[in-house]
């Protein structure tokens, strides 16, 4: 019988650049979570002009007075500062619903686990369920990161190097599932969420620059506050509600998208 003392610690690492407003719910993400054994998420913050707070045993904070070279390399940092054997990662700018860590918890062991599908959201609605390689959506073990040998310097295009080269030394730790639609984890958020998307500047482009400049005419414009902001995790939808429409929806005799 599994217990909470048996099951592995999970470090979530969660980097973010001038959305706070995106945070709170990736934040609220993680307070849901069903999982009953030790877990943290660390949120590693380097837009230097705002210090983000708040105050949680589980959630760890840390405000940085310059910004990294590459997503990559902050990437890095954070899996660095994790305290359990696993690692999952937290986009700041998604949704997880609360059965991602449980899931995990059952199924990581020396492999990268992820889900091939996620819904996907889009200007305030669930759409559809899209199959993609969410590398946001993985977990797996320290050691796995450590053979790997973590991220590439990269602003843009770390998490696709990663799982090629973990593809291409060790293909058996890479464990990508076909997840029947009640039990996938993911949101993926696209348009309609008030910041900016790398994906959307291709993938030729880092998006250090850009990502800059998004956040400073935010700025200018009066839309993004900068200082000491105090966060308070909440959810401005209830996603959950929105899946199982959509799972209603499927039973029906919907199609996956």
């Amino acid at each position: 019988m599994t217990t909470s003392q048996t099951l592995p610690g999970i470090s979530c690492i969660c980097v973010t650049y001038a959305r706070p407003h995106l945070l709170e719910e990736a934040i609220h993400s993680f307070l849901c979570q069903d999982y009953s054994g030790a877990k943290e998420l660390i949120v590693l913050n380097d837009y230097a002009p705002q210090i983000l707070e708040f105050e949680h045993p589980e959630v760890l904070i840390i405000n940085l007075p310059y910004r990294f070279r590459t997503v990559g390399e902050k990437m890095n940092a954070a899996v660095a500062l994790a305290r359990y054997n696993l690692i999952c990662l937290w986009d700041d700018d998604d949704i997880v619903l609360p059965h991602r860590l449980a899931l995990a918890g059952q199924r990581v062991t020396t492999q990268l686990f992820r889900s091939n599908y996620a819904w996907i959201w889009d200007n305030g609605e669930l759409s559809r369920l899209m199959r993609s390689a969410f590398h946001a959506g993985s977990c797996y073990p320290r050691s796995l990161f450590d053979f790997v040998g973590g991220y590439a310097a990269l602003g843009n295009g770390q998490d696709r190097e990663f799982e090629g080269e973990l593809s291409r030394i060790a293909p058996e730790r890479l464990e990508s599932v076909d997840l029947p639609p009640e039990q996938v984890y993911y949101i993926y958020r696209w348009g309609g969420t008030g910041s900016y998307h790398l994906s959307e500047w291709g993938a030729a482009v880092s998006g250090e620059d850009e990502a800059a400049a998004y956040a400073q005419g935010q700025v200018e414009r009066g839309e993004l506050a900068q200082g000491l902001i105090c966060l308070t995790p909440h959810w401005r939808q209830d996603y959950s509600a929105l899946v199982q429409e959509e799972l209603r929806k499927l039973r029906a005799g919907d199609t996956i998208g």
